[in-house]
């Protein structure tokens, strides 16, 4: 082994990189984003609070309802039975505790919301505690609790996989088109493509048009895989239609295909739009409600979810197949219309960024 010749192509890529100022730029200024995204969302995190409702008829014994405001992570507020359970529906509380009489016996009966897991345990045994107390430390859940428990999304055969689902398919069929569509048509920049079709009478929005269909149909493809694969390979527990979880994986395709087009006319080279993907993705996994729900970030970051189109689609993939709502929700219109106005305006600026770059 030659050194002088290891150490001259060694001297050649360092020559490179310190002439791409931008791809130095991006290989310091990326870490530093994501370093500080991680430290706001899990230095500073919102405190989590449990909104329990407690029904009013039949009343829960007064001891009990005085030992659930003695837990300190429980809000508890009353309410009648039907105005208890549309706070649960409409996501305003976690769970309601209300009295059931029976021939044999009268049992307290806690309905948990149960679209997570994991939140799903901790409110359970919040409530458990405080019950506990209140009943001289009867075995809540045992044969002779007076405690049952019910669910009105899921229950307790869901796993943790089943509460998930709905965020990978969202992430990855963003993550994979995005990169897909920003390696893709950089390279159609790179090789002459792109100002030699600009040459044509072809528009730059029927450009753009038709490149999002060109992209957007393999991508489609690669969300049906995903759907597909994690319904019957995985075996995921799933409530609503399938045809309304491919309608909102079809937006996040578009809204991807759309942005990897106008990132890419920020990249001279591959490794540039490759670099992106700290910019562009992770912000997303991080505030979009896919590694902490959006209701327990900091304040500070709290509206910066509000403009993530993966907010709004994992919202919409979570509603359909944890809650089983219909593609004619109130909720499901209003996030597809939202989804859909992210892919207006990245399609704009894909086509304004097609004008700077060759005219």
């Amino acid at each position: 082994m030659n050194g002088r010749r290891v150490a001259a192509v060694a001297r050649r890529v360092a020559s490179q990189f310190r002439r791409d100022h931008r791809t130095i730029g991006l290989l310091l200024g990326a870490p530093i984003l994501v370093l500080a995204l991680v430290g706001a969302l899990w230095g500073s995190g919102a405190e989590q609070v449990t909104r329990v409702v407690v029904a009013t008829s039949p009343p829960v014994p007064a001891p009990v309802v005085d030992a659930l405001r003695r837990v300190e992570t429980l809000q508890v507020s009353t309410d009648t039975p039907e105005g208890a359970m549309q706070q649960l529906r409409d996501g305003k509380a976690d769970a309601v505790v209300a009295m059931r009489v029976g021939v044999a016996r009268t049992e307290i009966v806690v309905t948990l919301e149960g679209s997570d897991p994991l939140r799903t345990g901790t409110v359970l045994g919040a409530i458990q505690k405080g019950i506990l107390n209140a009943t001289g430390g009867t075995p809540a859940g045992g044969p002779s609790s007076p405690l049952q428990v019910e669910y009105l999304y899921g229950g307790p055969d869901r796993t943790l996989l089943d509460h998930l689902a709905p965020l990978f398919i969202a992430f990855f069929a963003f993550f994979f088109t995005f990169l897909l569509s920003a390696v893709s048509f950089l390279r159609e920049r790179t090789t002459g493509t792109l100002e030699r079709l600009l040459a044509t009478p072809l528009r730059r929005a029927e450009l753009v048009i038709g490149y999002l269909l060109g992209f957007g149909l393999f991508a489609l493809i690669q969300a049906a895989v995903i759907i597909g694969f994690t319904i019957w390979g995985l075996r995921v527990q799933y409530q609503g239609s399938l045809a309304t979880v491919f309608v909102i994986e079809a937006m996040v395709v578009v809204v991807a295909v759309s942005i990897g087009l106008f990132v890419s006319a920020f990249a001279r080279t591959e490794l540039q739009a490759i670099q992106f993907i700290p910019l562009v993705v992770l912000p997303q996994a991080f505030l979009s409600g896919f590694l902490v729900p959006v209701d327990q970030l900091s304040d500070v970051l709290r509206p910066f979810a509000v403009i993530m189109p993966l907010t709004y689609a994992m919202e919409a993939l979570r509603a359909v197949m944890i809650k089983g709502f219909s593609i004619a929700d109130p909720l499901i219109v209003r996030d597809l219309l939202v989804l859909a106005g992210f892919g207006l305006l990245t399609s704009a600026g894909a086509i304004a960024s097609i004008r700077r770059e060759v005219a």
